[in-house]
Formats: C-alpha cells, sequence, structure tokens
C-alpha cells in the first residue's frame, strides 16, 4: 500500500511498518499500519468463547511482555498451539517497537475483551504516544479530520463520514501531549447489544496516566 494521503494530513497509512517513523513528522498525528492478520490467528480467536480470550494489564519492561501474555492466557486456560504463540508474537511484537518509538525500555500495556461501549465517545486521548489495535471485532473509528469538531459536538448523533482502523492493523497515536488541539479525534466503535465481543490491545508511554 502506498500512503495515498492528501500532502500535510495528519493521518498517514502504509502496509510498511516503517509508517510509524513518520509519527516524527510534525504534522502527522496518526500512523497506521495495515498488517495482514498471522495464519490462521483471526479463525481461533473467532471460535473462542468471549469468556476464553485473555485480557490484563501490565507495565513493565517490553521483554517481558511474552511472559506476562502466556500467564494470561494460562489464566482462561488457554492451550499451547501455534495460534496461541502467534498472538502472544504478534504482541509482543507491537511492544517492542512501541518502546523503541517511545525511547524507553517499558511500556504500559492492557488487553482488553471488550463487549459494551467502552470509549464510545469521540475525543483526544490525553498521553503522549499510545498505539491501538484490534484482534478480534470492528477497530478503532475516525473522522475525516475537518468533521472532528462536528462529530465531538453530535457524539451519538454524528452520521458524517468516519474510518474504521481495520483488524489486526496498528495505529500509533500522537496524543494532547505531543499534539495538542491537533490529536486525532476517534472513538472506539459502539459494539453493546451487538452480540460482538471485541479483544482489544492498547499500548502507552509508562509515565502517561491515561
Amino acid at each position: 500500500m502506498r500512503d495515498l494521503a492528501p500532502p500535510g494530513s495528519p493521518v498517514v497509512e502504509d502496509s510498511d511498518g516503517a509508517v510509524f517513523d513518520r509519527i516524527a513528522d510534525s504534522h502527522v498525528a496518526l500512523a497506521v499500519w495495515h498488517r495482514p492478520a498471522p495464519p490462521r490467528l483471526a479463525d481461533w480467536l473467532d471460535a473462542l468463547p468471549a469468556d476464553r480470550l485473555p485480557e490484563g494489564h501490565f507495565v513493565g519492561p517490553a521483554a517481558c511482555v511474552p511472559a506476562r501474555l502466556a500467564a494470561l492466557c494460562n489464566l482462561v486456560e488457554l492451550a499451547e498451539g501455534p495460534e496461541r504463540r502467534a498472538l502472544i508474537d504478534d504482541v509482543a511484537h507491537l511492544a517492542r517497537a512501541f518502546a523503541l518509538l517511545a525511547g524507553s525500555p517499558d511500556v504500559d500495556l492492557r488487553l482488553e475483551a471488550v463487549d459494551h461501549d467502552s470509549c464510545w465517545r469521540f475525543h483526544r486521548d490525553h498521553v503522549g504516544l499510545r498505539l491501538n489495535a484490534t484482534y478480534r471485532g470492528p477497530g478503532t473509528q475516525w473522522p475525516p479530520p475537518d468533521q472532528a469538531a462536528r462529530a465531538m459536538r453530535a457524539q451519538r448523533r454524528y452520521r458524517g463520514p468516519l474510518n474504521e482502523m481495520p483488524r489486526f492493523a496498528a495505529g500509533l497515536f500522537k496524543g494532547v501531549r505531543r499534539a495538542g488541539a491537533g490529536a486525532v479525534v476517534h472513538r472506539s466503535p459502539p459494539v453493546a447489544g451487538s452480540g460482538q465481543t471485541r479483544l482489544f490491545l492498547c499500548l502507552n508511554e509508562v509515565h502517561d496516566d491515561e
């Protein structure tokens, strides 16, 4: 994929992970890496009952993420296998990449199984850097920048154009602490009552408070 965003757009997208390096550009507030799903992982996750989805919160060295994720998988009795290893390896890879970009060995990692309207309001994150990826269910949504103020006013009434991060794509956001009012307005997709349970990954810089 080649980035087709207009020059000066705050959002850049590509199938090459090097797109994350664009977050250093002063005008870029969101870099989206369109990643293919690891083989068989999507089908395996979709087949899991919602209460078998691993979830938890970890703050510490990115190097420790595989062991912590393995412990979360053990808690929900996910047997060893190629799909479990693929999930752990993929999350660990994103954690390492995020730690490098944030300039710290540590990460604040949250893996959530979400079946409610968590963070459904259009908002800007009051953080420095944040990485989001959705492993099951619909991904993070954001209006075009010229519709951001309208979306913030209308909230659930907003019916304008809306972008959605594809499953397994990873979005690297500059929050308000780095981008100010230029941070990209976005929301989690409302799923309450739909029967869907998302598996959502969020990585923050350790010293961010949300």
